[in-house]
């Protein structure tokens, strides 16, 4: 007699069942999907309410609560006082350059620490690093003599460092990504008052290259820790056919890996630009009325808000209008991200 097999003998769930788990599935999703976007929805109905509206709210539903107005945006906007489009367009610049900088390094770091392998000793690695601590601070002495003084020891400590072949211990690869990723590891605002003393002295503050320059620094171990898994820990076939053809390693790091990865190069491009335009602290310090980004236009809104003891019911509106305006381009580049990784799943496939 012919034995069923175990696995015919376990009840398979009823599709009923299935289906009911998947309506359960689906509706938690929906409710929270609800639930964390009804902030950004009361945000926007805020900001087409007018001053009677806020005062007798809370007011849901545009047309059937209350008639919209755009009147807080025309203020907003046209505002000669606030600057909020020169706002808008500092943080596009500083944040757009930030990222390309950010993942050009990154990826060249990445790309040399997977590819090469280096030994650096550390007794070399201190007098540079010596070298370049003498060097800023040449920049805060006021006394001229000493400035040069400082820059010549310097120069022949960077000079005995390229000549010289010292011994002992030495730096490898593990111990440079290492140190890369540590920098991330100190609170932002350890760094802040000394970057904001070097580019005071440097007559860099209130100007883009502080920014960019701060930001590429500050989020290059960031970069370089999202792009370790995309760029992989050895080279690909297609780049060691490059290099028989005898292709050189930026014509292959730019014409050819960087295409074969460019959708998981835009994903962590994401991450960078988010992290540039939503950055508060080191746009404090080191910006003034000219330069100043969004994040501490937004804030400093609010704190005379608080000030004011709530502020005047037109007022929270027009906040309202500005925070729609710097949310809105994160929003349209995180679907443009999704949709071009869409993409790409969809070609691999």
């Amino acid at each position: 007699m012919a034995t069923r097999p175990a696995s015919a003998s376990i009840p398979r769930p009823h599709k009923a069942q299935a289906h009911l788990v998947r309506i359960l599935i689906y509706t938690l999703l929906v409710f929270w999907s609800l639930v964390c976007l009804f902030p950004l929805y009361w945000v926007v109905i805020t900001s087409l309410k007018g001053g009677p509206e806020i005062v007798h709210g809370p007011l849901y539903l545009p047309f059937v609560d209350f008639t919209p107005t755009l009147e807080a945006w025309a203020v907003v906007l046209t505002y000669s006082n606030d600057h909020l489009l020169l706002r808008f367009f500092n943080s596009v610049i500083v944040g757009t350059t930030s990222t390309l900088l950010t993942i050009l390094f990154g990826g060249m770091a990445v790309y040399g620490l997977t590819r090469f392998q280096y030994a650096v000793r550390w007794a070399r690695l201190a007098l540079f690093l010596l070298a370049v601590i003498l060097t800023g601070i040449a920049f805060v002495v006021p006394a001229a003599r000493v400035q040069l003084l400082l820059v010549v020891v310097a120069a022949l400590l960077f000079l005995f460092g390229t000549l010289f072949k010292p011994r002992g211990p030495t730096l490898r690869n593990n111990g440079i990504l290492f140190a890369m990723l540590a920098t991330r590891i100190l609170p932002p605002v350890v760094v802040a008052l000394p970057i904001y003393v070097m580019a005071l002295y440097t007559g860099t503050r209130d100007t883009h290259f502080a920014l960019i320059f701060t930001y590429t620094a500050a989020n290059l171990p960031v970069a370089v820790w999202l792009l370790m898994p995309v760029f992989g820990n050895m080279e690909t076939s297609q780049e060691e056919a490059a290099q028989l053809d005898g292709a050189s390693h930026f014509q292959i790091f730019f014409t050819i890996f960087l295409p074969m990865v460019a959708a998981s190069v835009a994903a962590v491009g994401l991450v960078i630009f988010i992290l540039c335009w939503n950055e508060y602290l080191f746009a404090i310090f080191l910006t003034g009325d000219k330069v100043s980004t969004l994040p501490p236009w937004v804030m400093g809104q609010m704190s005379i808000k608080e000030a004011a003891a709530g502020g005047d019911p037109e007022e929270w509106p027009q906040l309202s209008a500005a925070i729609v305006f710097m949310v809105v381009p994160l929003l349209a580049c995180t679907a443009f991200a999704l949709r071009v990784l869409g993409r790409t799943a969809l070609w691999n496939r």
